[in-house]
């Protein structure tokens, strides 16, 4: 789903905006200074797409943290929902093309080059994906700090696979969506109003005719993830913070899926500036590198076709502290990955994408037991379903207390990128264990 406004639909906001910021600053002058460096850590579970090929393997939460060199530890339980709905299109790699092969192929529309392979007898490599449902992830998270400022994040991930006609998920149901799409006057690029949805099913074929599938509502066990961050260097004045953290990832399937373990690094840096006695702002970047197959305890099909992938989030905050030590916070987090599978591109139509071909459903053709009866206006997010790249925006608030922490989010793809999912929520509580 892509959400278009108009800026005639919201005139008010930027003076909202300034007025919410005068009303902050005038408040915050009225408290005393509370010291920078004793704020809560920084620690989002729930900022990862939750996808068809992303739940198996590697993804970090977004922490910053131990910048006081203080022992201590918090539990966190954490669930986010996402709509998932992708009709079945196929990926084609030629191989072997000659040189005058790839330049009628790359003439050819993406997805009429598989007529093409077909005609001139080309070898070819395939990988087909389909889902609709909606995804949930309930995870339980440890958090600790040791001396010498680091800190370990260790996070059980289960999942569920469901259809979207409860009420408890409406907001990530294809039938809302629909609506959404109505209402601005832009209708579903799968046309997804011609085939069933709101169903459970998830269904993956590599080109060695591995697969995944599930095809009922299903609950499952997803990965645990070992997160262990060093504080690397730390500067604090008193108006301001900035840090320089590490990190070591490990990431152990606990499920028969895709049973391997992936393992990863990063690196992040944190810049935080008070503003005036009570109100600070928190700016961050964080980047990583994985590797999907560092170990493995069975045969699994090929989601990922990089040796490593990168991966970023950017966080920016604005915080507000009341007299009883309680800190509103708001902002946005965008995460990047890279594609699993090669062939991105970062435009609006598929003309750029080099030497591969897609199939998507036509007219005739059968998906879940539905005849097609029209074909969906073509678009670049038939290949987007075989998630590509992404670059998502999550929005967040929530209120940071003495002893525990609640934050909301609520994320959605950006117009140029891929519809997976296709809108996503989150909420986490977190409780301080420490004395």
């Amino acid at each position: 789903m892509t959400l278009l406004t108009h800026p005639s639909r919201f005139p008010k906001l930027p003076l909202l905006v300034c007025a919410l910021l005068i009303n902050v600053s005038l408040f915050a002058q009225t408290a005393e200074v509370v010291s920078l460096g004793q704020a809560k850590d920084i620690l989002f579970t729930e900022v990862n797409p939750l996808h068809g090929f992303g739940i198996f393997t590697f993804n970090t939460p977004f922490y910053i943290g131990n910048l006081t060199n203080t022992k201590s530890s918090e539990f966190a339980v954490a669930y986010s929902f996402g709509n998932t709905w992708h009709p079945q299109s196929t990926v084609y790699y030629p191989q072997n093309l000659t040189a005058q092969q790839r330049i009628v192929v790359n003439s050819l529309y993406v997805t009429d080059r598989p007529q093409y392979f077909e005609d001139q007898g080309i070898v070819t490599k395939q990988k087909t994906f389909a889902s609709d449902g909606v995804l949930q992830n309930l995870s339980f998270t440890y958090k600790t700090h040791f001396r010498g400022k680091s800190s370990a994040v260790i996070k059980l991930n289960t999942y569920i696979l469901s259809g979207g006609s409860s009420p408890l998920y409406y907001f990530a149901s294809d039938r809302f969506i629909e609506k959404i799409h109505t209402w601005v006057g832009l209708e579903d690029n799968f046309g997804r109003k011609q085939f069933p949805f709101n169903q459970s099913k998830l269904y993956y074929e590599d080109e060695n005719g591995r697969n995944i599938q599930i095809d009922k509502p299903k609950t499952f066990l997803g990965t645990l993830d070992l997160n262990f961050y060093q504080m690397l260097w730390q500067k604090e004045k008193p108006l301001s913070i900035l840090t320089l953290q590490a990190g070591t990832h490990f990431i152990i399937p606990l499920n028969n899926y895709y049973p391997k373990v992936a393992g990863g690094l990063s690196a992040s840096f944190f810049y935080r500036q008070r503003i005036s006695t009570r109100f600070y702002t928190d700016l961050a970047v964080d980047g990583s590198v994985s590797n999907n197959s560092v170990a493995s305890f069975g045969d699994a099909p090929d989601l990922i076709d990089r040796k490593f992938r990168l991966a970023a989030k950017s966080y920016m905050s604005i915080n507000l502290v009341s007299k009883q030590n309680r800190t509103l916070t708001f902002g946005l987090i965008c995460n990047y990955q890279d594609s699993f599978l090669k062939g991105n591109i970062y435009n609006d139509t598929q003309d750029n994408y080099r030497d591969l071909g897609i199939a998507y459903l036509k007219n005739g053709q059968v998906w879940d037991g539905t005849v097609v009866s029209k074909t969906p206006r073509l678009s670049k997010l038939t290949a987007a379903s075989m998630y590509y790249f992404s670059l998502k925006p999550y929005f967040f608030w929530g209120v940071k207390g003495k002893k525990s922490a609640m934050y909301f989010t609520i994320c959605e793809d950006y117009p140029l990128v891929n519809n997976a999912p296709d809108i996503q929520y989150g909420i986490q509580f977190t409780r301080n264990l420490s004395r």
